[in-house]
């Protein structure tokens, strides 16, 4: 793997992320270099998504899932 796709898979590992923010961290880097980065990591099938679409390894932590106040309101109700 290459050492722009460790840089991106560590990035995303530290905090989810939105392609465009991955994007915008790497502004520096030519945009084919990015995208060969970016598939080396696909290939490695190390991405999921979370329901904000933000892409996060699946090794990172997962945020705890917030439950609404009428979810909470119907289960005390039983």
């Amino acid at each position: 793997m290459s050492p722009l796709a460790r840089n991106i898979l560590r990035d995303l590992k530290a905090k989810p992320r939105q392609f465009a923010e991955i994007v915008d961290a790497h502004r520096d880097v030519a945009w084919r270099d990015f995208l060969r980065a970016w598939g080396e990591i696909r290939e490695e099938n190390v991405l999921q998504r979370d329901d904000d679409g933000r892409y996060l390894t699946r090794d990172a932590r997962k945020k705890p899932v917030r439950r609404s106040p009428s979810r909470r309101s119907k289960r005390t109700a039983e």
